[in-house]
């Protein structure tokens, strides 16, 4: 069964070990980030657990979560109902892409338990952290946003920073000028009137995967077919929208198309601090939430983080459906994001290759996806290549590379978004330039035999390893079908 919520969602990662509740007091503004970031540097993925707080500094009785939606890949793994390893998580994605499920409106939910209007509202009474102590221009949330297409009513679910500046005004940064947030604010630009916007905190966790991703498709209709059930939606008090039923928290305003004033900086997914710029200013009109919400907050800046892992996931498994089946380019038997560069700066495609053009067909298939901003670099290797072992890469790009022959410079393109490379911090473009580099890293010839001893011996040896009486084996890695 799908999770209705968050507070369900925590029960099971409690019970798996993924979630600890502190209670000791800890301060909002240094502590609760500190102590994250902390989790990220000192455990192995498969180590990392999410933490729930319930005694904040100033906040009595407030609760706030956060390492709980992408901490590592068992988390997501629970989130969708399937096992901790990249398949299944792609069949598990490519399922709800292939089968949406349409959300549902009903008429009431938890999220409407409070109801705050105007006069009562006022962002500050809730425990919301600062996540790069000393650095980040005050207390951001990282909520799910909805704004909707003026002209076709389509509806996008986005997470983006949300810098609070007082009790009813915050900022918000769309980010590159595709993004479909900041297409809808163009519209509505155009049409000389303020945006309608939502934001909602703490939902069943699959939205919280599906929101980021770029499908083509409503996210919240991939999540219900994730789920295999409709993602139940109530109607908002003040605007034409529409937000999860057992949301936490629900802010309801609009966002400024004729003016805009300073945002950020804010420590980014690209691990370094980002922002001070000029930025649309979004109102809050009224507060829902429940009794005694439980806040969340996704932990982004330096990778690896919560924006990179859900961004691996995500963004692979989508990208592989795009590829395979979308595009029916064959051969293509894995995609894998690297999370030094967030996800969105490096990106390696496993192919069996089958004619010469399969290499620039894959790259322009992946460029296109994502609206030419993501992958700076773009590495297409042989299917015997594990693209997810670094030493293997390393290996693919020592001796499959001929960098005059292979390597191709795509200059003034769109920039990876945030990238600090694309031009120096005193200088703001709304639309940065930068350039790709394609590099074919397959085969172009039969190549020399392996040197390694056959795969018969090896594994003869692997199998009588006991007998030998030495200290166990890790696993071992090979190239395949050498």
């Amino acid at each position: 069964m799908p999770f209705e919520g968050l507070r369900d969602y925590l029960e099971a990662l409690e019970e798996k070990e993924l979630f600890h509740w502190i209670d000791r007091e800890v301060d909002q503004d240094w502590e609760i980030a500190s102590l994250a970031r902390l989790i990220f540097r000192g455990f192995p993925e498969e180590r990392r657990f999410g933490m729930g707080f319930r005694n904040i500094q100033g906040f009595p009785g407030a609760r706030l979560v956060t390492g709980v939606i992408a901490a590592s890949t068992q988390q997501i793994a629970v989130a969708l109902g399937t096992e901790a390893a990249p398949l299944p998580i792609f069949k598990r994605i490519t399922q709800g892409m292939n089968h949406p499920v349409e959300p549902v409106v009903v008429d009431s939910g938890p999220c409407k338990e409070v109801v705050l209007h105007e006069k009562e509202v006022d962002l500050l009474s809730f425990p919301i952290p600062t996540w790069t102590p000393g650095k980040d221009a005050g207390p951001y949330m990282t909520p799910l946003w909805v704004t909707k297409d003026p002209e076709t009513g389509d509806r996008d679910i986005g997470i983006r920073r949300c810098q609070v500046k007082g009790p009813k005004k915050t900022g918000i940064l769309f980010g590159a000028p595709d993004r479909y947030g900041a297409v809808h604010l163009a519209k509505w630009r155009a049409l000389g009137k303020p945006m309608p916007a939502a934001l909602f905190v703490g939902a069943d966790p699959v939205t919280y995967l599906t929101g980021p991703s770029r499908f083509g498709i409503d996210e919240l209709a991939v999540a219900g077919g994730i789920r295999e059930k409709p993602v139940e939606l109530v109607r908002c008090e003040t605007c034409d929208l529409e937000v999860p039923a057992t949301a936490e928290l629900v802010v309801e305003g609009e966002i400024s198309t004729d003016y805009t004033e300073p945002e950020g900086p804010f420590g980014e997914f690209t691990g370094f601090m980002a922002g001070g710029r000029e930025g649309p200013v979004f109102t809050a009109k009224c507060i829902t939430h429940r009794k005694d919400p439980i806040l969340l907050g996704l932990i982004s800046q330096f990778p690896p983080s919560e924006s990179s892992i859900i961004k691996r996931n995500l963004l692979e498994a989508s990208l592989y459906q795009h590829l395979s089946s979308s595009l029916h380019i064959p051969g293509v038997t894995d995609v894998h994001a690297l999370e030094a560069g967030g996800c969105t700066a490096i990106l390696w495609v496993s192919v069996k290759k089958m004619h010469s053009g399969q290499v620039d067909q894959i790259a322009a298939g992946v460029m296109g996806y994502f609206g030419m901003s993501y992958y700076k670099w773009i590495i297409i290797t042989d299917d015997d290549v594990d693209i997810r072992d670094p030493f293997m890469r390393d290996w693919a790009l020592s001796w499959r590379v001929r960098p005059d022959q292979d390597m191709r410079i795509l200059p003034n393109m769109s920039a990876v978004e945030l990238d600090p490379s694309s031009l120096p911090p005193d200088q703001v473009v709304e639309d940065p330039r930068g350039a790709k580099v394609i590099v074919d890293a397959t085969k172009k010839w039969e190549y020399p035999a392996i040197s390694l001893p056959s795969s018969e011996s090896l594994g003869k040896v692997i199998n009588n390893w006991a007998q030998y009486e030495l200290p166990a084996l890790d696993e071992v890695k090979f190239p395949k079908g050498f």
